[in-house]
């Protein structure tokens, strides 16, 4: 068929050329398909936008949370003379969790409602010291499956400080802290506890065999200032060690003390072994002069606090509480030499072996982990203890002599610790 013939014809030999409509339709399904990827931009854009003020929220929850904690844990180690202080004044009689129970809230009264606040009872509370977090802090007594108030403290005497409900240390504190911010809500609890004194079998504690020299040698575990006695020189070993006497005297030291039932007891063999390493290791961090050495060292002249002495050698120093420090020495197995004129109020830890002459005033605990010699000229007074930790298959004398004055003095134990921050016993986050 021709072309003339067909185009004469309406029937399959007709042709369409306009094509436009084709392209329109593509467009408009071009621009649906932007329009449906622009909405999930934006919902994209808004969920993350949430997401991300949800995190910026919960973030602020916890961060304020965390400041309630910490003001109640700041608050808590301040003293019933401080204005800020939170004081627990419950008269315990035994380790049942007092009815009611003491709490004391951080806090405006509105929000302290929310978690349990009502006046006229034993609960307390008190306005936040800062404005710039908004929390609810609730503090009261931690306690056990049996309602049982737990304390935080050494029950065995071995150096090791435990929970227990045996009223021995001090009372460990549940402090739950609540941080709405932006509709978020994060609780941080924790349990805190005031930094016990250090167990003092008595007023020297060794565990080699010591050398007790000259006539100005004086040794008491009388407390001198307070009512708790402990015998004079204690020790884990028996009267022999090695075949030999374990406290071997010269030039008649006096060495004095008492049990703890009133009789007097100047020397007492077969103790309770005190771990000094494990007393020096949970104190060392809190240090606020440390230092290391790895080779012998002599220091003279250091102060870390004026002690201000008796009218009498014999008689116990006395510190301002305000001087109190935990002196810290890693000496990597060698010896640290004190002499001329050292001195220091709170706890002096030495990791090695420890020399002392020359003049030496401590008000508080000096725990070494190794041998201690203690003579030479020039007064020493250590008004707290003298704890050596040396072991006895050691092979190295302890030697206490030469005007050396060692008094038992249960303020000078506390005072070491008593502004020392509360220790964190555990944390959780919800």
């Amino acid at each position: 068929m021709s072309m003339s013939q067909c185009a004469s014809l309406t029937g399959p030999c007709r042709r369409y050329d306009n094509d436009h409509g084709i392209a329109l339709i593509a467009a408009l399904m071009f621009l649906v398909v932007l329009t449906l990827l622009s909405l999930t931009a934006a919902n994209v854009v808004t969920m993350s936008s949430q997401i991300s003020g949800n995190y910026k929220a919960s973030i602020q929850a916890f961060q304020s949370a965390e400041a309630g904690a910490e003001e109640a844990r700041a608050r808590l180690r301040a003293t019933v003379a401080v204005a800020s202080s939170i004081y627990d004044n419950t008269v315990y009689a035994n380790a049942v969790l007092p009815q009611p129970p003491w709490q004391t809230y951080i806090g405006s009264a509105t929000d302290a409602q929310v978690y349990g606040y009502t006046t006229g009872n034993t609960q307390t509370r008190v306005d936040s010291l800062q404005t710039a977090s908004h929390y609810t802090v609730v503090v009261t007594h931690a306690i056990n499956a049996s309602r049982q108030m737990l304390y935080w403290g050494d029950p065995t005497g071995t150096g090791t400080n435990i929970r227990n409900t045996t009223m021995t240390g001090n009372p460990i504190y549940l402090v739950t802290s609540h941080g709405p911010t932006g509709g978020a809500n994060s609780t941080v609890q924790t349990q805190v506890a005031l930094v016990p004194p250090v167990s003092i079998p008595g007023a020297v504690y060794v565990a080699a065999r010591t050398s007790l020299l000259g006539s100005s040698t004086y040794i008491d575990g009388n407390d001198a200032c307070g009512t708790h006695n402990v015998p004079g020189i204690t020790t884990p070993l028996g009267t022999t060690t090695g075949g030999n006497p374990t406290m071997t005297q010269s030039g008649h030291p006096d060495v004095r003390g008492k049990d703890a039932q009133g009789n007097s007891v100047p020397m007492q063999y077969n103790s309770t072994t005190l771990n000094v390493q494990a007393v020096v290791d949970s104190l060392k961090g809190a240090a606020d002069s440390s230092y290391t050495y790895s080779q012998n060292t002599t220091l003279t002249q250091q102060s870390w606090g004026t002690p201000t002495a008796g009218a009498h050698q014999n008689d116990p120093l006395a510190c301002a509480g305000s001087q109190s420090h935990v002196v810290y020495f890693n000496m990597q197995g060698t010896l640290l030499h004190l002499s001329g004129g050292t001195q220091g109020c709170g706890i002096l830890l030495v990791q090695g072996d420890l020399e002392i002459n020359g003049g030496f005033s401590w008000y508080g605990p000096v725990l070494v982990t190794g041998s201690v010699s203690y003579t030479g000229g020039g007064n020493k007074n250590i008004s707290g203890a003298l704890i050596s930790g040396e072991a006895a298959t050691v092979n190295v004398e302890d030697v206490i002599g030469g005007n050396a004055t060692i008094l038992n003095c249960s303020e000078a134990i506390t005072d070491a610790v008593r502004n020392r921050p509360l220790l964190v016993l555990n944390w959780t986050q919800t």
